[in-house]
């Protein structure tokens, strides 16, 4: 039975199902070590001092706001580890020459309940890393890679890029009259805003793309294996949707968006990822001094 629900703590955890697994693995051993005590082993074998494992086990797995969990833990522990050095029985199930098999097999069982243990504070441990990972790379308000993350992806493309002689396109996107926005509908508005297209852009653009906020109100594209010609196509596909995008505060104010974007291909003169993005920096700037709500490539690859 033991090793059964051993086997169903392991479950629960391979399933991301951590507080089920976390508070049935002492819950087990307590109730092994007494069973065990009480009547196969007597107290007089020290076989419940096994039961300090439950102990160690609650500070280790527990978080800091689970005190009431592992008080209680705690707390239980104590109370069968003297329920077991007073009370065991004097007429037991085991013989002493069947305790030493009994003793094999509980180390056995053991050593497997110790692997199941830190399985558990490792699985704990990735997800934890896992979730400040995400934290780390993700812009808060829309949800796509923030500053550090897409500037990163930036790197690893254009070296990719650079190593396997592919075509690369670098895009940056810019809100037209984002101010404007603020200061008309206020800057939750703005925020809003910011969001929903974010949104959009995100579900328009192509999975090979990677996107993400490059600060305020501009955002860079990253677009590997492109030519720029079919980089443009897909960037112009991009500015029409935004352009046609309804976006409705809660207040039913309609609140009129568009966007311009700048781009600039990775050519064999280029040296870092920086000249791309500046680049394509210029291309912005000629789409907005052309009257902004289109897409530009950058002066610098203009015949």
């Amino acid at each position: 039975m033991s090793l059964i629900l051993a086997c169903m703590g392991l479950r629960c955890n391979y399933r991301g199902q951590f507080s089920r697994a976390q508070l049935l693995m002492p819950v087990l051993k307590m109730t092994q070590v007494t069973i065990l005590t009480l009547f196969y082993f007597g107290s007089e074998s020290g076989f419940h001092f096994l039961l300090v494992q439950a102990i160690a086990y609650s500070f280790i797995v527990f978080r800091a706001d689970q005190r009431f969990v592992k008080g209680l833990i705690v707390a239980l522990t104590v109370l069968l580890f003297l329920m077991c050095e007073y009370l065991s029985l004097t007429d037991l199930y085991l013989t002493e020459s069947k305790q030493s098999f009994m003793l094999v097999s509980v180390f056995f069982f053991i050593a497997l309940y110790f692997s199941i243990v830190i399985d558990l504070v490792m699985s704990r441990l990735k997800s934890v890393n896992q979730h400040l990972r995400v934290l780390a790379e993700k812009d808060e308000l829309t949800g796509l890679s923030n500053r550090r993350k897409v500037l990163a992806d930036a790197v690893n493309i254009f070296a990719d890029s650079v190593i396997n002689h592919d075509t690369c396109v670098f895009a940056i996107v810019d809100l037209d009259h984002f101010k404007k926005i603020n200061d008309t509908y206020g800057h939750e508005a703005g925020d809003f805003v910011l969001a929903k297209v974010s949104a959009k852009m995100q579900s328009v653009i192509r999975t090979t793309d990677k996107i993400g906020r490059y600060g305020g109100e501009e955002f860079i594209i990253l677009m590997p294996k492109t030519k720029l010609a079919q980089a443009e196509l897909v960037m112009e596909h991009l500015r029409q949707t935004i352009a046609a995008l309804t976006i409705e505060t809660e207040q039913g104010i309609i609140i009129p968006v568009t966007i311009s974007i700048g781009l600039a291909p990775i050519t064999t003169e280029v040296t870092r990822y920086e000249e791309i993005l500046a680049s394509a920096d210029k291309g912005l700037y000629a789409a907005k001094r052309s009257g902004r709500n289109r897409v530009s490539v950058s002066p610098d690859f203009q015949d």
